[in-house]
């Protein structure tokens, strides 16, 4: 049975994952920070579909709990990037601090655990690694400058260690959705957002999952951004 790694587990794109992933045949570890509640039900839930499920809780913006779930995990021939937090505000009212937190919580700690993650992949010469970016990664968001760099940090991540490992068979991707339905737009204007999509609707986990799925089984497709965005950006 093959095994992939989800981070940021509980929410919307990473439960969905979880369930594509089930329904698959696959085996899943889900770490996630905080959301115990949340967790405990997705793993009853996927469990009664058949699915192995193992719950990692821990904060992997700190190195000790990325090398307990590293160890936790041994060998996944899928690791998805997911975990991440939004930060909105005005750029002159950033400090070193808030950067900082925004470029660790969202770009530093997928590269580490990455790293972590990659040898026992090239030793076996297989595995897939999707890291999950924003539209903003692509095209700037105002008044997130820190979580637009981030994200865009993702993107050259893949784009960069894929050209690395694709002589040893692992194939490294990006997903960069639009407009999520998930909590990080509880402090937006949903229906001002729906305006500025040409589909007239957010992006929901479902369809990121579907594109996290497609890619983890290409061999052919590596270092390419793919964004359900529903024509926010062409």
């Amino acid at each position: 049975m093959k095994k992939m790694l989800i981070t940021g587990g509980s929410g919307a794109i990473g439960s969905m994952t979880a369930y594509l992933g089930v329904r698959q045949g696959w085996e899943v570890i889900l770490a996630y920070r905080s959301n115990h509640e949340a967790a405990e039900n997705l793993k009853e839930d996927l469990e009664k579909l058949g699915g192995k499920i193992t719950l990692f809780c821990g904060d992997l913006t700190q190195r000790s709990q990325r090398e307990a779930l590293a160890a936790a995990c041994g060998r996944v021939d899928l690791l998805v990037n997911n975990f991440g937090t939004a930060h909105y505000t005005p750029f002159t009212d950033e400090t070193d601090e808030t950067i900082a937190e925004v470029l660790e919580t969202n770009l530093f700690s997928h590269m580490a655990l990455t790293r972590l993650l990659l040898p026992e992949m090239l030793r076996a010469k297989s595995g897939s690694i999707i890291n999950i970016s924003s539209v903003w990664g692509q095209t700037g968001g105002s008044c997130e400058v820190s979580y637009s760099a981030a994200k865009a940090g993702l993107i050259g991540f893949t784009k960069a260690l894929a050209k690395e490992v694709a002589p040893s068979g692992i194939t490294v991707n990006c997903v960069a959705p639009g407009c999520v339905e998930s909590r990080m737009l509880q402090e937006l204007d949903r229906d001002a957002l729906k305006e500025m999509i040409p589909t007239g609707r957010l992006c929901s986990g479902l369809d990121v999952a579907k594109c996290i799925l497609f890619l983890a089984e290409q061999d052919q497709i590596t270092g390419q951004v793919l964004s359900p965005n529903g024509g926010l950006y062409i």
